[in-house]
């Protein structure tokens, strides 16, 4: 592995080790990392008493989330760094326009 990673580098990845799936089959697993995620913000936060600690199980079960999402992005079709900036450029227009992010709905 590079210091950066294309989604190529992941498609391959995916491949090589038999990691494809169904879209819903890895939201499945999306859900299941972000609360891992959940739960070491609860532990690194005193259950939400201060500002969480990044620790090292913090980091990891975040670069697993990162991992699951952008494996999803991949098993659609998608560009996992050009959906990112897409979302980047609809929330900087939304707030050029309106001042805030927020859709409005």
């Amino acid at each position: 592995m590079t210091e950066t990673t294309s989604a190529e580098d992941i498609a391959a990845f995916l491949a090589r080790h038999g990691l494809n799936c169904a879209p819903e089959q890895r939201l499945l697993d999306i859900t299941s990392e972000l609360g891992e995620v959940s739960k070491e913000v609860l532990k690194a936060s005193n259950y939400g008493r201060s500002r969480p600690d990044i620790t090292a199980d913090l980091k990891e079960e975040i670069g697993d989330l990162l991992f699951a999402v952008h494996a999803l992005a991949i098993e659609c079709g998608l560009d996992p760094e050009k959906s990112l900036l897409a979302a980047l450029r609809k929330y900087q227009a939304r707030a050029d326009l309106k001042g805030d992010i927020g859709s409005g709905r």
